[in-house]
């Protein structure tokens, strides 16, 4: 008679959200966890750090900053383990730069398109049409799996605000929002990805965590399910192979060119596509093919801790390409909350296009901070001034895949790529690239991924 065993052992490769989540989800389930990160911090993109300043510390996210309350996953996870707690309310208005003048729109109402300066009265006509568009995708829109949006995916972001919308509504809400999320363009973004940039952001307050948004990874990993023997985290851990392995999983990994062997019941591999591609060799051609066609833009941002805050409200402001060519975001950080900045201090991160950033991922710190002042003085001369008298500290942040920026068309090669994966794999992905760049989306894939190797593992 064969005892069926209960207890697996499974493997997760990358601590950002989705693998974090993961473990979380397989460790409720009973299995025993090890937690494989490159890099020497839990987080990946979701993870914050303190640099010092003359006034005191300031707490810098490395990639994303703020969370929106439609993050539906996210939040029945922080209720279901007691971490809402930790949730600190911020600033919900996005502005957006219009001839000098900044513009000011709340996320929660989204029917300040109806009122604002920012557009003409023909505009907000045409905007409700964008409502109603919003409206109609919502049942193809998906945190986990947004193979359903193939559907809707037709055209580009621009095209569809050329054919629906018009040429303000592209210019100074359609082209900044593609640009504040995906770091790219209206005509290189689908239009799925202006609506599902509204579905996870309109109507809903923003919030964020105390010591940056990084917090939700550690505070996950800090769980006392989490700190069990059953849970092994190793960092500094480069995984350079993940093969099948009889009924089970072999991972391959190295540290300090000393290499080391895992073998489990089952692995989520949730890094980025085109790393996934190289490290999972069961994949066939066509699956490689497109991880590894997946277009991440770059990201190179200057962080400034200032000695006095901006007067600005905003969380940011965007800056249309109209208004300049490579600037697309100002992200006014003080306005997340308490904790940010020294008492009275300001914390600014300026954000570019991806052009301008993979131009100069790999060029020195002050090459990059003298770069990034002249163009927001060619822009906002005011805030310039008020960095170049008050800045007291400046970081750099490099991402070479830092945002998911899915063209049109890309929605139907996803459909594919998913309907071609084996739910009963003892190998599962999990990462943004099913839905759409975010933070919940990462982590509502993490959770799809463990529920599949839980009901596989369950069934063996």
């Amino acid at each position: 008679m064969t005892t069926r065993k209960t207890t697996r052992s499974v493997i997760v490769i990358g601590s950002g959200i989705a693998g974090t989540t993961a473990a979380f989800r397989l460790r409720q389930a009973g299995h025993h966890v090890t937690l494989l990160e490159q890099e020497s911090y839990p987080g990946g993109r979701m993870s914050s750090y303190e640099k010092a300043g003359e006034g005191g510390a300031y707490r810098i996210d490395r990639g994303a900053s703020w969370l929106s309350h439609n993050y539906r996953p996210m939040i029945e996870l922080l209720e279901e383990t007691g971490l809402a707690s930790r949730m600190l309310p911020c600033s919900s208005e996005l502005g957006v730069l219009r001839d000098g003048r900044v513009h000011r729109l709340s996320f929660v109402r989204p029917t300040d398109l109806l009122r604002t300066g920012l557009l003409g009265w023909r505009s907000k006509l045409r905007a409700l049409r964008l409502l109603r568009d919003l409206a109609a995708a919502r049942p193809a829109l998906s945190w986990n799996d947004m193979s359903k949006a193939a559907g809707i995916d037709i055209e580009s972001a621009q095209e569809y605000a050329l054919r629906r919308l018009d040429r303000p509504l592209l210019d100074h809400l359609v082209e900044p929002l593609c640009s504040t999320q995906f770091l790219a363009p209206a005509d290189e973004v689908s239009a799925v990805g202006v609506l599902s940039i509204m579905w996870g952001t309109f109507g809903a307050a923003s919030f964020t965590f105390d010591g940056g948004v990084g917090r939700l990874p550690t505070l996950l990993l800090g769980l006392p399910l989490m700190r069990s023997e059953q849970t092994r985290v190793e960092l500094n851990a480069r995984v350079s192979d993940v093969a099948r392995d009889g009924d089970g999983v072999k991972v391959t990994w190295e540290r300090d060119g000393a290499s080391s062997t895992e073998r489990g019941d089952a692995c989520v591999v949730a890094v980025p596509g085109p790393i996934a591609a190289g490290i999972v060799p069961s994949l066939t051609d066509d699956q490689r093919t497109y991880l590894t066609g997946l277009r991440y833009t770059s990201d190179v941002h200057v962080t400034f801790g200032l000695r006095e805050a901006t007067d600005e409200t905003a969380l940011g402001v965007a800056v249309p390409l109209r208004e300049h060519p490579d600037l697309c975001v100002v992200l006014h950080e003080h306005n997340l909350g308490p904790g940010r900045a020294p008492a009275g201090h300001g914390l600014v991160s300026l954000i570019f296009r991806d052009h301008w950033s993979t131009a100069r991922i790999t060029l020195d710190d002050d090459t990059v901070i003298e770069d990034s002042l002249t163009a927001v003085n060619e822009v906002l001369p005011e805030l310039a001034a008020h960095i170049g008298e008050q800045r007291e500290m400046a970081a750099v942040q490099r991402w070479d895949r830092a945002v998911l920026a899915r063209p049109a068309g890309g929605y139907r090669d996803l459909a594919r790529f998913t309907s071609s994966l084996d739910p009963r794999s003892p190998i599962q992905l999990a990462g943004d690239y099913f839905a759409y760049s975010t933070t919940n989306a990462s982590l509502a894939t993490g959770q799809t991924a463990a529920q599949r190797v839980n009901a596989l593992l369950s069934a063996s």
